[in-house]
């Protein structure tokens, strides 16, 4: 299936709540993608709770009064002060965008309401995101940078985040959206949409999508079990089935944790349908 993100977004708030439990990755992106990318202050959220599972911390931070689960976490040592373990912005070093403390940490969804995780943003790292006005003249990478170029860099900067979605909800991840870097020019280029429509590890459904509407789908050179892309500030690299099984050992971990502390729908509900 290849519909564009620009059309899943303008029918999404159609949809009545009971379809959303049947929402794939491409339907479900644009809503995951606007929570995490709009995160409250951080004086509103608390910690609801942390459990230490196979040497891990699993933390969960939401909101106090309805114990509203918004995104977790899992470190080595427990977290203990949100203000400082971890950033829901993007940060500086000497101009240099930087995702924080905390490298494993993402905003959680419920898509089907059975009070597991199903679908996750997990953080990737920090970089400028290309947009409809980024200037064809824009300097390569290691070249100087004028002021308005990089007042424009700048401005550009966020967390990045890639989504990585159980869609058959069996418990093992079949599908993410992936972002892809400039080859040339430290920028996000566009995000790649990798799924296994058969649920059987082939990759048979692979396109991309620049800019924040996704209008039309690009192809995406690829076998049916790697997909090259371009990561952050590391040499080319490919997105395999080992990698999604990867980070289904962190959906694990993180529905282990809810299910230790007694966490379950109704603390999910609140992100997990588009409002």
């Amino acid at each position: 299936m290849r519909n564009t993100i620009a059309v899943v977004a303008a029918g999404l708030m159609l949809l009545p709540a009971a379809l959303f439990g049947q929402q794939n990755i491409v339907d479900f992106y644009r809503y995951a993608d606007s929570v995490s990318q709009t995160p409250p202050m951080v004086n509103e959220l608390r910690i609801l709770g942390q459990k230490k599972v196979m040497n891990r911390y699993v933390t969960f931070v939401g909101y106090k009064e309805d114990k509203s689960i918004l995104f977790a976490a899992v470190t080595l040592a427990p977290i203990k002060n949100l203000n400082t373990d971890i950033s829901l912005s993007v940060d500086f070093h000497e101009m240099i965008p930087d995702m924080g403390k905390t490298s494993t940490w993402g905003y959680v969804f419920d898509r089907n309401h059975d009070g597991k995780i199903d679908y996750m943003t997990l953080v990737g790292g920090a970089a400028p995101y290309k947009d409809s006005e980024f200037p064809a003249d824009f300097p390569y990478r290691g070249q100087p940078l004028l002021s308005a170029q990089l007042n424009y860099y700048i401005s550009h900067c966020r967390l990045v985040f890639n989504h990585w979605a159980d869609d058959n909800y069996d418990g093992m991840l079949d599908a993410v959206i992936h972002i892809d870097m400039d080859p040339e020019r430290d920028f996000v280029d566009h995000q790649i949409v990798i799924r296994s429509t058969a649920f059987n590890g082939a990759f048979d459904d692979v396109w991309a999508f620049r800019g924040s509407e996704g209008a039309i789908p690009d192809s995406v050179p690829h076998t049916l079990t790697s997909v090259q892309y371009h990561p952050i500030n590391k040499p080319p690299d490919a997105i395999t089935q080992p990698i999604l099984d990867d980070k289904s050992q962190i959906m694990k971990l993180l529905n282990t944790a809810l299910k230790e502390l007694k966490f379950g729908a109704k603390n999910l509900a609140r992100f997990s349908t588009p409002q």
